[in-house]
C-alpha cells in the first residue's frame, strides 16, 4: 500500500472520531493547538531523555494534526486563517523536538547531534519554504518525497526505538530526516526555478 492508500485508511478510521468532535463544536483551531500542546509535551519528554513516552506522546499528536483538517472539512470551515495557523504549528512542534533533541539528554551524550539536529531542522523549514514562497509566486511545488509526514514517522520510530537502544537511534534519525529534507528542498528548488524561468514577477 502506498502512502495515500495509508491516508485514505487512516481517515477511515478517524472518521468516527471526527464526527464526534463535530457534532460536540469543538473547532478545528482547537484541535491544532491542541495537537501543539501534545507535541510540545513530547519536547520536554525528549528533553528528559524519556524517549519511548515521548514516541508514544508524538503519536497521539499527529493524530490531532490529522483531526483538525477533518473536522474543517466536515463542518466546512476550511479556511486560510486555519490552513496558515496549521502549517505554522507544524513548524513550531518540528523546532521543538529538534531543539529538545539539542539540548536535552542526547545533545549531551552525542555532540555529532549538533551538526545532524541542526540539519534536520533547517532542511525541514527549507522542504516547506520553497514550496510556500514557489506558492506565492504562483508555482505549483508539491515534489519531493520527503515532506512533514515521513519527517515524523522517522522521528516517532527513532525516539521508540531511543527507549530501547539509547539516545543513538535519535543520531541516526536526524541525519536520515537531515538528508531526506535536503534532497527534498533541492527538488523543490529545481523545480520551482525550472518553473519560473522567464516568468516576469
Amino acid at each position: 500500500m502506498n502512502l495515500d492508500g495509508f491516508h485514505s485508511r487512516g481517515r477511515a478510521i478517524l472518521a468516527p472520531i471526527i464526527r464526534l468532535l463535530s457534532s460536540m463544536g469543538v473547532s478545528p483551531s482547537a484541535v491544532t493547538v491542541s495537537g501543539l500542546l501534545v507535541c510540545l509535551g513530547a519536547a520536554g519528554l525528549t528533553w528528559k531523555g524519556l524517549y519511548w513516552q515521548a514516541g508514544v506522546t508524538m503519536i497521539v499528536g499527529s493524530l490531532f494534526d490529522a483531526l483538525d483538517g477533518g473536522i474543517a472539512r466536515l463542518t466546512g470551515k476550511v479556511s486560510k486563517a486555519g490552513a496558515a495557523l496549521d502549517s505554522s504549528l507544524d513548524r513550531v512542534s518540528e523546532s521543538a523536538l529538534f531543539i529538545a533533541i539539542l539540548a536535552g539528554r542526547a545533545g549531551s551524550e552525542h555532540v555529532t547531534l549538533l551538526y545532524a539536529a541542526s540539519l534536520a531542522l533547517a532542511g525541514s523549514f527549507m522542504v516547506s519554504y520553497v514550496r510556500a514562497r514557489s506558492e506565492g509566486l504562483g508555482i505549483r511545488c508539491d515534489v519531493g518525497f520527503f515532506t512533514r509526514t515521513e519527517r515524523l514517522v522517522v522521528m516517532i520510530v527513532a525516539l521508540l526505538a531511543a527507549g530501547a537502544a539509547g539516545s543513538v537511534a535519535l543520531l541516526v534519525g536526524c541525519v536520515v530526516v537531515a538528508l531526506g529534507a535536503w534532497i527534498t528542498a533541492v527538488q523543490r528548488l529545481i523545480t520551482v526555478y525550472r518553473a519560473g524561468q522567464g516568468q516576469p514577477l
